[in-house]
């Protein structure tokens, strides 16, 4: 696995993030005809980053049937967001044809900003293998400055009414990071309905052949209007019931699964609605925000929130992933 996230900071990067999104699209399988539209939308997603912040982050996400492309900066924000949308409009002297570009190209297309502190911007493509109504779900990680490997991965699973999703920090840096998390993943993923403190017993075995990982797994049962956590290790969580209400916190056992310590480990248990939101983060992202600081982000995108949080609270010298999960029809 290569890295998911590329730094666009000079021209140069423009022509690599198109090519490095191509072979994404076709990674995830998508039809040939959205294919150049990918290619497009990268290309705009890149050039206004240099244009409007000076730099920023594209990050992306494949599975079957679909593609995320996250572009993500601090820059000035879009103060004016309807009318950045308007072909022609520009304030740099352009055409003014970038984000009603990505829009027209994308599937799915979805943007957050705020003056003074930055823009994310998703543009999604998605056919019908794509992941089913249970639950929307989108994330966004960053490899550590310096490495070509992330340590930091998410995975997510569905059986009838159950969906699990994990988190997964791998020691260190680097490929054996990210080996870690890797056996993380393909451990839980054959066993991803047995709860979580259970899952996390039973991968100690397989994990004690890699330098180890933190790992937080969650369970979501809409039909039944729970939900289940269990973590190990440094993988913060938080459970917001509406975009007003102030987070349950979630709670990980201190340790490092692969190093015989999870024995014991507590499972929380509690409500989950159609207005709910998860949101799991490693610890490359600092813990120290509150929604209120950007009033609307939970009207988003789950990918849309979790690049937002990236790019605002990433540390910046470590990896670094944010999951987002909520209720709805995830379409």
């Amino acid at each position: 696995m290569s890295r998911p996230d590329l730094i666009v900071a000079e021209p140069s990067h423009v022509g690599h993030a198109r090519l490095v999104a191509t072979a994404a699209a076709e990674r995830a399988g998508l039809d040939a005809d959205r294919i150049p539209k990918v290619a497009l939308a990268t290309t705009e997603l890149a050039t206004n980053l240099l244009k409007h912040a000076g730099q920023g982050v594209l990050t992306m996400h494949t599975e079957p049937g679909r593609l995320d492309v996250l572009s993500l900066d601090t820059g000035p924000g879009i103060h004016q967001v309807g009318q950045s949308m308007r072909d022609g409009y520009s304030t740099t002297g352009t055409m003014g044809g970038g984000l009603g570009a990505v829009r027209r190209a994308a599937d799915v297309f979805d943007l957050f900003s705020l003056p003074g502190a930055g823009t994310a911007v998703l543009a999604r493509w998605q056919d019908d293998r794509a992941r089913s109504a249970k639950a929307r779900i989108g994330a966004a990680m960053r490899t550590a400055p310096g490495e070509v490997r992330c340590g930091d991965l998410w995975a997510a699973w569905e059986d009838k009414d159950l969906v699990t999703v994990s988190v997964s920090d791998g020691l260190g840096h680097g490929e054996r990071a990210e080996q870690a998390s890797q056996t993380a993943m393909r451990s839980i993923a054959p066993q991803h309905t047995r709860g979580p403190a259970d899952i996390l017993e039973s991968i100690q075995q397989a994990m004690s052949a890699t330098r180890g990982a933190t790992v937080a797994i969650t369970q979501i049962a809409p039909e039944r209007g729970r939900l289940w956590f269990c973590g190990v290790g440094n993988i913060a969580g938080r459970i917001y019931t509406g975009a007003a209400a102030r987070p349950h916190r979630l709670v990980s056992r201190p340790g490092i699964v692969g190093a015989g310590n999870t024995v014991g480990t507590a499972q929380f248990a509690g409500a989950w609605t159609a207005e709910s939101w998860l949101l799991l983060y490693s610890d490359g992202v600092s813990d120290r925000w509150d929604l209120n600081e950007w009033p609307g982000l939970l009207r988003h995108d789950p990918a849309t929130v979790a690049a937002w949080i990236l790019a605002q609270r990433g540390r910046g010298r470590d990896d670094s992933c944010v999951l987002v999960v909520t209720g709805g029809d995830g379409r």
